[in-house]
């Protein structure tokens, strides 16, 4: 993993950029989500739902199905190693030193004894990833959510967490370096991905976007909180 000092300045700015528009607005007021673009954003729930059950549900079920576990499994262990990577430079930012050379050791200990992330070796010497992104490093810092809106292709989203897309992709390994090869590893990151939540719109009651969007806050709230929420919020575990 390397962090030059031209990806610590982008990063700096991006967090004063965001610290600077995202303050003036919040996801909720008076306890209420703050969604003022429902209306857009529902039609554009609808389009990626409509997206999802004609090309990525059906390919993630062939996926799921046709492809063994145990392969699976280490295919959703090479992501998350990488995602290892990623989240340790997010705790350096975040100042926690302790979750930092925590991700640090299991990206080292599964890059090299679990093979390239094959196997999560480290989990086994008891070391627990923290899944820190640049949202949540803004959260850390006062970075208010925003409005909650959904973007097309990708899903629930807020200003804040909008604006961490970019910053989350510098700072993801770049394996492999070649192009074509990029795209098609991000593909098969989305396809499983996508299979890990199969099933979940079977539980999404009658106003799915609203589950989702309900959903989506919370969960953020207990990441950036690492955890700890208000005895009256409630998080939905499904989409951990």
């Amino acid at each position: 993993m390397k962090i030059c000092f031209s990806s610590i300045r982008f990063y700096f700015s991006c967090l004063l950029i965001s610290t600077l528009i995202g303050c003036v607005s919040t996801t909720k007021i008076d306890g209420e989500v703050y969604d003022p673009y429902e209306n857009s954003n529902r039609r554009v729930h609808d389009f990626n739902t409509s997206l999802d059950n004609l090309f990525f549900k059906p390919i993630a079920e062939i996926y799921d199905t046709g492809t063994p576990e145990f392969i699976q499994t280490g295919v959703s262990n090479v992501f998350g190693n990488l995602a290892d990577a990623s989240s340790a430079a997010n705790n350096v930012f975040q100042l926690k030193p302790v979750a930092f050379f925590t991700d640090l050791s299991r990206f080292l200990v599964n890059s090299t004894i679990g093979v390239y992330g094959l196997f999560d070796v480290a989990s086994s010497f008891n070391l627990n990833g923290s899944n820190e992104d640049f949202g949540q490093t803004l959260g850390y810092w006062g970075v208010s959510p925003g409005a909650y809106f959904v973007i097309p292709f990708y899903g629930p989203s807020s200003f804040r967490d909008s604006f961490s897309i970019v910053p989350d992709l510098y700072l993801y390994p770049n394996v492999p370096s070649d192009d074509s090869a990029r795209i098609a590893t991000g593909a098969l990151n989305l396809l499983d991905t996508r299979s890990d939540l199969l099933g979940v719109t079977e539980i999404t009651g009658s106003d799915q976007y609203t589950f989702y969007r309900d959903a989506y806050i919370q969960r953020r709230e207990y990441q950036i909180n690492d955890g700890i929420l208000d005895d009256e919020e409630i998080f939905f575990d499904d989409f951990d």
